[in-house]
């Protein structure tokens, strides 16, 4: 995110240091507005107005920087010399970056060093045009060149070069004949009909070349749309692969920095625009380029005269549509966005349907999303109408040539210095090169229709993953041995959820992870799991740093129970066998015993062929939680992770689930997460997470005869359980 805007020359004199950040503030503390900028230097925090110094603080003098949120303004909060003290406002607009220039100077305090940051990284404004980012984008499909992603849309066009060539090379040919096709019924009228020439023989032979010429044209279009709808069919599949597969290689931030609904539509409604793109307008680039050189050439050599009729209008229609190129931009952008907006909305409507149901919430929902979907249309209705306003403005002015040409043709005919035949041939060239022009008048409209589809997809194309291969990556049989070396992680340096946690697992060893919520249990399971890369430190397997193992290789060998179960729309069989897919009937059904789950299993109408549909719905949360128990036991792990795993049953089956995990944690290094801390009185060690560091580390009874921060968890829980007594 940026938070260094540029200062004017009167600020950067008055300063002595280097710059470090630099953000506008608009508003006193009476609420009037004023022109003001908040510098921090490598020692300093400077306040200016109206170009003129202010106030200076001494950033030791500092701390506990917080942005406080009012009604249409906010205000940045500090302790200075002991005491809160606001020391600057602001209008909504720049809230976000003061809360992220807080966070900064946050670290500052803490480490008395200013922490490195990515401008683009977070970015919400496009610094050219000042319109809001996608989120999870990087760049401005607004401002992007549409050159560039035209040339990649035509690169996809490559491991098919024969079909495109082969389409392009048919349509010339019908471009061609459609030329001839003028000057055959010019032989007809000059040579036949107005002079009344009654040999049959020739005139036949004109009439069969003309049929000939129509009849070939009509095979040859019917070749081109085979070949044209075959390359864009392929270029499709082959592109919603290739965006499906690099969201599958995302790392976890990636994916979560987007919407569902947002991937769908670049899976599905953006690459349809390219593939409609490719199919209509691909080939059509070169071939209206054709026949316009072709005609024109045609026309000059006839009569210049007329020609330079025809053209007349052209230049200032091509200025028009040069002026109305950002409007229309602007307003197919608009659009895709709130069909964005739309599509997330109805995704998260229809995944949270039983929520919706449960509090009555139909008609609530309902009018959400006919809002959204009003917007949609408003935002439509408004790209449609104003080109249907301009548009035939545009084309009365290209076909104002014709009219010309009709005229002054039409004087030349009373002079008996054209004949009818040869007029007819040339106003039939005017309507054929009308055609190329027309259709560059709407190529804008498509073009930034289609432009905003492809820069998105090409975007998330070409985004690099915060998870990188190593070119050496090892496949490596996993023993067990776990070492975390001073592990440091935060999704932002000034921000750490983990820091410095360092501690040994030996194989076979069962490992509790507790502690208050938000302090980073999950996270360290996910970063062992290679889900994030630590920022600091390392984690080691058997010695070897994850981040060497092939991605496959490691999580190939760790099994995950989640605390949110999710199960995949199909039958139970087919669940349970998505960690193993060449599993065997027997392999799954023992996986399903060891689950406790094979009882309730054999008991459903179809047993293990039974459809459980979207996200498991047809069970409860106790099946759902031992079907997916039974996936990791099948999956034979080295390394098992219980995030929760036990958290949506009822206590008898919990004791059975228990007594089945017993059996499947012997000889594997296993780390169970757990807020119910009696659960993890069997595991041989338990670390003990607070404030993103290890506090205690040790067995149950160990820590409780510390009478430390996991005595006091044990304290609070037994209460809570007396109190519900």
């Amino acid at each position: 995110m940026k938070l260094k805007f540029n200062l004017s020359p009167e600020i950067e004199k008055s300063l002595e240091e280097d710059i470090i950040y630099a953000l506008p503030y608009d508003l006193d503390f009476e609420g009037e507005q004023v022109d003001g900028f908040l510098v921090v230097t490598q020692t300093k925090l400077h306040l200016f107005k109206a170009h003129m110094l202010d106030k200076t603080y001494s950033l030791e003098a500092l701390k506990d920087y917080e942005v406080e949120q009012f009604i249409g303004s906010g205000a940045l909060k500090v302790t200075y010399e002991g005491e809160g003290a606001r020391i600057c406002a602001f209008t909504p607009k720049w809230f976000r970056r003061y809360a992220e220039l807080a966070k900064m100077l946050n670290y500052y305090a803490q480490n008395k060093v200013h922490s490195d940051y990515d401008e683009k990284k977070d970015e919400y404004i496009c610094e050219k045009c000042g319109y809001p980012l996608l989120n999870g984008s990087t760049h401005c499909f607004r401002c992007q060149k549409k050159s560039t992603v035209l040339i990649k849309m035509m690169e996809l066009c490559k491991p098919y070069k024969k079909l495109l060539v082969g389409s392009i090379v048919v349509t010339l040919c019908v471009e061609l004949l459609w030329i001839i096709n003028p000057y055959i019924l010019r032989l007809v009228i000059d040579g036949y009909i107005v002079p009344r020439n009654q040999d049959p023989i020739g005139l036949m032979q004109l009439i069969f070349v003309y049929l000939g010429i129509f009849m070939t044209i009509s095979i040859l279009e019917r070749c081109t749309m085979r070949l044209t709808n075959e390359l864009s069919n392929k270029v499709a599949k082959e592109l919603r692969g290739m965006v499906f597969e690099k969201i599958q290689a995302l790392s976890l931030k990636d994916v979560s920095n987007r919407t569902v609904g947002e991937l769908m539509n670049r899976m599905g409604q953006d690459t349809e625009k390219i593939q409609n793109f490719i199919a209509e307008y691909g080939r059509d680039v070169i071939i209206r380029g054709f026949s316009l050189i072709v005609l024109s050439i045609i026309l000059f050599v006839t009569d210049y005269r007329l020609a330079i009729l025809v053209l007349l209008p052209l230049p200032p229609v091509l200025w028009m549509v040069s002026k109305l190129q950002n409007t229309i931009e602007l307003k197919y952008w608009k659009q895709w966005r709130k069909h964005g907006q739309s599509s997330s909305l109805l995704h998260d409507i229809l995944s949270g349907i039983r929520v919706v149901k449960a509090y009555g919430n139909e008609e609530i929902e309902v009018e959400r999303y006919t809002k959204a979907a009003d917007k949609v249309s408003e935002a439509m209705i408004s790209a449609e109408t104003f080109w249907s306003k301009t548009f035939p403005f545009l084309g009365y002015l290209i076909t104002l040539g014709e009219f010309l040409v009709l005229w002054f043709a039409g004087n030349l005919i009373l002079k008996n210095q054209m004949q009818i035949g040869e007029l007819i041939q040339y106003t039939t060239y005017v309507s054929m090169i009308y055609v190329p022009l027309r259709w560059s008048i709407q190529l804008p409209r498509v073009l930034a229709d289609t432009m905003v589809s492809g820069g998105k997809v090409f975007e998330l194309l070409e985004q690099e993953s915060e998870l990188v291969e190593d070119k050496q990556a090892v496949e490596h049989t996993i023993h067990g041995d776990v070492t975390f070396n001073q592990v440091g992680f935060g999704y932002t340096v000034y921000e750490p959820v983990l820091k410095n946690v360092s501690c040994q697992i030996k194989a076979g060893e069962m490992i509790g992870i507790v502690g208050a919520s938000g302090e980073g249990k999950s996270t360290l399971i996910n970063l062992l799991m290679r889900l994030y890369d630590v920022t600091e430190g390392s984690i080691e397997i058997d010695g070897i740093d994850i981040r060497k193992f092939s991605q496959k290789s490691l999580r190939s060998q760790i099994g995950v129970v989640l605390q949110e179960t999710f199960l995949f729309e199909g039958t139970i069989l087919d669940n349970i066998a998505y960690s193993k897919p060449n599993a065997t009937f027997e392999e799954i059904i023992e996986a399903a015993k060891i689950a406790n789950a094979h009882e309730f299993i054999v008991k459903l109408p179809d047993a293990y062929h039974t459809v459980i549909g979207e996200r498991g719905y047809t069970l409860s949360g106790g099946e759902r939680q031992r079907v997916a128990i039974a996936r990791a036991v099948l999956h034979h792990p080295k390394i098992l992770i219980l995030d929760e795993a036990t958290s949506a049953l009822d206590t008898q089956t919990e004791k059975k689930i228990q007594e089945a995990l017993d059996r499947v944690i012997e000889g594997k290094t296993t780390f169970a997460i757990a807020h119910r801390l009696s659960t993890l009185k069997k595991a041989d060690r338990l670390i003990v997470l607070n404030k993103g560091t290890i506090e205690e580390i040790g067995t149950h009874e160990e820590l409780m005869k510390n009478e430390s921060v996991y005595y006091n968890l044990v304290m609070a829980q037994r209460q809570t359980a007396h109190i519900k007594q």
